[in-house]
């Protein structure tokens, strides 16, 4: 049900999803989603500001990534997610949970934050 536009970043890597009506599963997602975690960048980011909601098998997939790219040290950021399901996204533990901001450019801010010549060495 989601059509996805994907854009290479300098430090990451853009999922846009759009409405598809013509489609009736989550394929597109799926395909996006694994490309995305096949590229070398530390960051996937998904943009959600055309979407009024997520089907339940697009927050299995987002939640499913956001565990499997923590493993890998890598991060999935979340922006523009719908109010309704929120709650789906919040409250897990910290290996589960995407990170959410309200708009892209506190996204682009965390992706610079996370890879900028300033980041704390742990």
């Amino acid at each position: 049900m989601l059509d996805v536009h994907r854009e290479v970043l300098p430090n990451g890597f853009l999922l846009i999803l759009s409405p598809d009506a013509a489609s009736t599963d989550e394929v597109k997602l799926t395909r996006a989603l694994h490309r995305a975690s096949r590229s070398d960048k530390h960051t996937i980011l998904v943009d959600l500001s055309l979407i009024d909601s997520l089907t339940s098998e697009a927050i299995d997939l987002l939640l499913a990534y956001a565990f499997m790219l923590h493993a890998q040290d890598r991060r999935l950021i979340l922006c523009h997610v719908p109010q309704a399901d929120q709650h789906h996204f919040l409250y897990l533990d910290v290996a589960s949970q995407p990170l959410l901001v309200p708009s892209l450019l506190d996204a682009m801010q965390e992706i610079d934050f996370q890879t900028g010549p300033n980041r704390a060495i742990s």
